[in-house]
């Protein structure tokens, strides 16, 4: 057996954890090793001296202002990624209602054929597709007014109110917890 397997051996004698084989195996060891010996005698001496040390108690208060300290930390962190899940799904809900709209919109592939043409093609395909893109603008400007404000409304009020209802409790959490 080498130097460094014997001290996890003599650290698990010192705690109670070596079965009787690993004992002998460590004796063995240590017949045979002075340097190892001599660590084992400073373990067994310092292992006596905490058994025999009295044991201190914290301050008063200091565990609670421990656990304080963790549980902002927490509400931090839960306030934080709240938010976040809030942003989200705010996010993914305008998505959704803008999707139709988006879906709908006059096909991007003729454009891009238009790019790779050269010439008077190119640049009347690029004029094409330039005032396409107002007209389809102006449209969606127009559907989005009509079908999409309320559902866009709807959204913004949602997130808000939910954001506000979020930062009330946390603020109430944080008083109770304090």
């Amino acid at each position: 057996m080498d130097c460094e397997k014997a001290l996890e051996r003599m650290m698990k004698a010192l705690d109670g954890e070596l079965p009787d084989e690993g004992r002998r195996l460590l004796e063995a060891h240590l017949e045979t090793c002075e340097h190892c010996q001599a660590q084992w005698g400073q373990l067994q001496a310092a292992e006596e001296v905490l058994r025999h040390a009295p044991a201190l108690s914290p301050p008063p208060g200091f565990v609670g202002r421990v656990m304080a300290r963790v549980d902002r930390r927490r509400a931090r962190r839960r306030a934080f990624f709240g938010s976040l899940a809030l942003a989200a799904g705010t996010a993914i809900v305008l998505f959704i209602g803008f999707l139709p709209i988006l879906w709908r919109l006059p096909g991007w592939a003729g454009f891009l054929m238009a790019l790779s043409r050269s010439g008077d093609v190119l640049l009347s395909q690029i004029l094409g597709a330039a005032r396409l893109l107002v007209n389809s603008l102006g449209l969606l400007a127009g559907a989005f007014l009509i079908r999409t404000l309320p559902l866009a409304l709807c959204s913004l009020m949602t997130a808000l109110l939910l954001g506000g209802l979020w930062w009330s409790l946390m603020r109430r959490w944080r008083s109770v917890a304090s």
